[in-house]
Formats: structure tokens, sequence, C-alpha cells
């Protein structure tokens, strides 16, 4: 596979967001290169309108491969529910084969958990981290800690959440 020229990013928030993208700037995507759907501006759910978007979002990203190098990031959270129950919803909307680049980034609860973890601290993937405090100054140096721990052949400790596990593969199909 060469150079993607273009990654689309689907996410159901800004922290979200922010995280991708930091996350694609470190493993060497330009700005240019970056673009997300406009998140839903506050009112409804987020997941929801990742859902309903996701197949359409899956049809955009074939047609546009067939001419240029293009991926597709969804960053959707499972909330009280599971990662794998998160991940059918995804896959009952649209199928993705074995080559596709698209990644499907699930946290337990909401992407505050892996900030939270991804900067040292021990969570619990049954809690909810949504309102933890200064979570919007530590987005960059998580973002760091994912690059660092989806290397090929990383170490990752003992504090790494099952569903941040679960996402080191998925990005590895950006590549």
């Amino acid at each position: 596979m060469g150079k993607v020229s273009l990654v689309i990013g689907l996410v159901e928030d800004k922290r979200q967001q922010q995280f991708v993208y930091r996350f694609l700037k470190k493993i060497g995507y330009l700005e240019h290169e970056i673009r997300f759907r406009p998140v839903p501006g506050g009112h409804g759910s987020g997941a929801h309108w990742v859902l309903t978007q996701y197949a359409r979002e899956v049809e955009i990203y074939h047609k546009r491969s067939v001419r240029a190098q293009t991926a597709l990031v969804v960053a959707i959270d499972a909330d009280d529910g599971s990662v794998t129950q998160r991940r059918q919803q995804l896959d009952d909307r649209a199928a993705r084969t074995a080559n596709d680049r698209i990644a499907h980034l699930i946290p337990k609860w909401s992407v505050e958990t892996w900030i939270l973890c991804l900067n040292g601290v021990a969570v619990d993937e049954d809690q909810s981290y949504r309102r933890a405090p200064d979570i919007d100054e530590k987005v960059s140096a998580a973002a760091a800690t994912f690059f660092t721990w989806s290397r090929p052949n990383a170490t990752l400790p003992p504090h790494c959440t099952p569903s941040l596990r679960n996402a080191i593969p998925e990005v590895w199909r950006l590549d």
C-alpha cells in the first residue's frame, strides 16, 4: 500500500477529535491530509450520529480509495456497553475487509478513560471519567504515549486498559 493522501475522521465529540488529530500528526500526517466530518453540536448522542454516518463514510472511503490512497478513522465510545458490542454495531452497518484502511477506536465509557490511562493513571474501565479535571491539558501527552504504545514490539504497561490494547492493531490498519 502507498502513502495515504487523506485521512477522514468520524468522531463523536471534540475531545475525540483532538486525540485522533494529535495521534495522526504524531504518526506523520500533515494538517492538509486530515479531514474530520463535522462533530454534532451538543444535541443528541454523538455515538448515535457516528453509527448513522458510518455506512455512508465507508462507501465514500471505498469510492475515493479507487483513485487515491485513503484512510478512515472512526472513534466511538462503548459507553456502558462493551467494546465488542460497539464494534458489532459498526460491522452491522458496513463491512470492512482485512485490507481496508479503516480503524475503529472504541474506548470503554469515553476517550477520557484512555487519556488518563495514557498519562499513567490506573483507571477502571467500568467507571466513567468524563468529568475528570484537566483532561484537555492531557490530550497531547496521551496521543504521544498512544503512538509509543502502538509501535511494533512495544511493551505495554500493566495499567493499559483492554480497550486500548484492542485499539493498537486497529491503528496498524493505517500503515
